[in-house]
């Protein structure tokens, strides 16, 4: 069955809501990867016989203007580091309420500054991911 497209929007940054164990939160920038092993398996010919999967890796990254990342070490006792892993869900609505949500759960194992002399300060902390679940619905 094929959508309907009139004016072919498409989903775009503007589109995208972020939050943190259900609090919204503004980010410069988020990145999350899934990424599995695969092996080539060979007999005592040239040619693999079969091929196997193995353990699934997650990434993320998370990019916080200055006056976010304060809050958070706040609620945090100073430490960002000592949080115990969090949702984030990160959500992509378009103009025909197609919702696509992805859920990543994640623990900060960074914390730090990035000053420089640009206006705006951020830092882009790294995640430890534990799991992430593609285009999910919210429980």
């Amino acid at each position: 069955m094929a959508n309907v497209i009139k004016n072919k929007k498409a989903y775009d940054s503007g589109d995208v809501d972020v939050f943190i164990n259900g609090v919204p939160i503004d980010i410069m920038e988020i990145t999350y990867d899934t990424e599995q092993e695969h092996q080539l398996n060979h007999t005592l010919k040239n040619d693999a016989t079969s091929w196997s999967q193995g353990k699934k890796t997650h990434t993320a990254s998370v990019t916080l203007m200055m006056h976010d990342a304060v809050a958070l070490e706040y609620a945090a006792g100073g430490d960002l580091l000592s949080i115990k892993p969090f949702d984030i869900n990160v959500s992509f609505v378009n103009d025909y309420n197609e919702i696509v949500n992805d859920t990543i759960t994640a623990k900060f194992m960074k914390q730090g500054r990035e000053v420089t002399g640009d206006m705006g300060l951020n830092k882009q902390y790294d995640l430890f991911v534990l799991d992430i679940k593609y285009n999910n619905t919210i429980i």
